[in-house]
């Protein structure tokens, strides 16, 4: 959400050590189809012939033929599949609290979201793989392999202004199918210093995930040197040791915090708005951070669509690269919102007075300083004309606005850019100084 990610306790990758470097970037989705803000809402609406006025006793003919019909799955009974016989479990049960407790009652949003995403059973990301061409989303990760170098790149840079610690650990929240990490251990294989000091973490509580991250990041398994000792996962691609966590620890949210959200935003802001999504989760995440980097030192980088400022409305539901409604078969679709960044920001400098934050910056800013213009051509300098079709669409993917100008193919294949629509902030110890590309 901060997503799937903090449904899990998770923000999308993050760095720290025991000097500790900390890096958190969210997991990012996109879609070929316009947003929910963009997409008008269903009018229906009913046209009367055109004749003349009948007299009072004629009787007046309407053309219903250009009224909406909705899905016959939106409102047809169907079978309820496990996980809706668990949601109304939890519903009835929440119920039966408030009629003999006086609290309780029906499930919040959030609540929902991490029944649909997350059950250990029937969970949209449990079982499945769902990402890439074939999925129902793709993230920036799978776009190019640009985006996990440039993130690596942020990496080193960061680590260097730490003093290049011996021991650095990588901890990745959401992390997908393991690609941002593949590509960034890649793409920092020739920097043994660096990849020497890791000690990577996946934050994934997805059993399928799991094993698609073991694989993409090339690992193999040891045995430990102390007989009684557990067996050590390597990652081939650079040497490091890699381990898998189910959740971030973290204390659970009590309240939905939306006093403090209102007192942190403009009176004018609030006014534009007819209600206001607020996310405890992420923000008692980014303070869990925000109290690592403080103490440890490191630094967080966060990277998804978003708002900087107060969020409304942007619940969604994507199955197969389409918008589709929200409780339409729950877990057969990704369900996700805006990130707060203003929120973010404010969290974390709240708990603490040693961090800093800088940005957010969009996502192609954020990538074009750090050199991914560079990047491109000198890829394309040693590829065929199919893989430099893949490049120039990938790259457009992640730093464009809107339709790419140079598409031929398809309309319904057009890349769309999402370089101004995702953000990139950073939450980094002051010690270290501000961050590239931030300064």
């Amino acid at each position: 959400m901060l997503r799937r990610a903090l449904l899990q306790a998770s923000t999308r990758c993050l760095f720290s050590s025991s000097s500790a470097l900390s890096l958190a970037s969210m997991r990012q989705c996109s879609s070929s189809s316009s947003s929910p803000s963009q997409v008008p809402n269903d009018h229906f609406v009913e046209h009367l012939e055109d004749t003349p006025q009948p007299p009072s006793s004629a009787t007046i003919s309407v053309d219903r033929s250009a009224l909406y019909h909705p899905p016959e799955h939106s409102h047809e009974p169907s079978a309820d599949s496990e996980l809706v016989k668990h949601l109304k479990n939890i519903i009835k049960a929440r119920q039966m609290i408030f009629f003999f407790r006086f609290r309780g009652g029906p499930i919040t949003v959030a609540e929902y979201m991490e029944e649909v995403l997350t059950n250990p059973k029937a969970g949209f990301y449990i079982n499945r793989d769902v990402f890439g061409a074939g999925g129902d989303f793709i993230t920036s990760p799978e776009v190019s392999q640009m985006f996990g170098e440039m993130v690596g790149v942020w990496a080193m840079c960061l680590w260097e202004q730490m003093g290049q610690p011996k021991t650095v650990n990588l901890v990745e929240l959401g992390p997908g199918r393991g690609t941002l990490l593949a590509d960034l251990l890649r793409g920092a294989s020739k920097f043994k210093n660096f990849t020497d000091s890791l000690q990577i973490h996946m934050v994934e509580c997805s059993p399928a995930l799991q094993k698609l991250q073991y694989q993409n990041l090339k690992c193999m398994t040891e045995d430990g040197t102390d007989g009684n000792a557990e067996k050590r996962c390597i990652s081939t691609l650079a040497g490091s040791p890699v381990s898998w966590h189910a959740t971030l620890e973290q204390p659970t949210p009590a309240t939905l915090y939306l006093m403090k959200r209102c007192k942190w935003a403009e009176t004018e802001e609030i006014s534009r708005v007819n209600h206001i999504e607020v996310c405890p989760k992420a923000m008692d995440l980014t303070q869990e951070i925000t109290n690592r980097i403080s103490i440890d030192g490191g630094g967080a980088l966060l990277i998804d669509y978003g708002s900087n400022g107060i969020v409304s409305d942007s619940l969604q539901a994507i199955r197969k690269h389409k918008f589709v409604d929200i409780l339409d078969n729950p877990g057969s679709a990704d369900l996700s919102v805006y990130v707060d960044f203003a929120a973010i920001r404010h969290s974390a400098e709240e708990v603490s007075a040693d961090v800093s934050v800088h940005g957010p910056m969009t996502q192609s800013q954020f990538l074009g300083s750090l050199g991914i213009n560079f990047r491109v051509e000198a890829l394309l300098q040693n590829c065929n004309e199919e893989q430099a079709e893949s490049l120039r669409t990938g790259y457009w993917r992640l730093v464009g606005d809107g339709e790419a100008p140079f598409w031929e193919g398809p309309d319904e294949q057009v890349p769309i850019g999402m370089g101004n629509r995702y953000l990139a902030m950073a939450i980094v110890n002051k010690k270290q100084g501000v961050p590239v590309p931030f300064q």
